[in-house]
């Protein structure tokens, strides 16, 4: 059976709040195995109409997942980012070694660098850690306590 996009949108929605889920091709199986006729093409389409991205959760698992209303900006994107995929901060001096969840590294590091952070000079990313340059060890604490206020 077909569904209109609405009732198929609804349904992916509720499949992403109940059950893990880590690529379009198992998305589009469960979508199948309820009993409705979609193509991967279409699975695409929705994914990016309902604001959907793949990303580490708490546990470090990549999951589809739903972005929050209010995201669009690149300070609201760096809180998200923070919130979902910062583990651990410590600074020393005028810079600041950041870890995250397993994958993170260079998806927060570009976060903080599109937020254009005044205390930020640069960033250099990994797999699960980021080193971040600040301006003087004052502006590393200021960002610090920035990025711990948003945990």
């Amino acid at each position: 059976m077909i569904l209109k996009k609405r009732d198929r949108q609804n349904l992916i929605l509720d499949i992403l709040t109940q059950e893990v889920v880590d690529s379009q091709e198992e998305l589009v199986r469960k979508i199948q195995e309820a009993g409705y006729e979609v193509t991967q093409a279409t699975i695409s389409r929705d994914i990016k109409e309902l604001r959907i991205v793949r990303r580490a959760d708490k546990d470090g698992r990549n999951r589809y997942q739903v972005m929050r209303e209010g995201t669009d900006t690149a300070s609201d994107g760096l809180v998200n980012g923070v919130q979902y995929m910062l583990s651990e901060i410590t600074r020393v001096a005028f810079m600041i070694s950041i870890q995250t969840t397993p994958g993170s590294g260079n998806r927060l590091a570009a976060l903080i660098d599109a937020g254009q952070l005044p205390e930020v000079v640069s960033t250099i990313a990994g797999h699960d850690t980021i080193h971040v340059l600040c301006h003087s060890e004052t502006a590393a604490q200021e960002l610090e306590e920035r990025l711990t206020s948003w945990l």
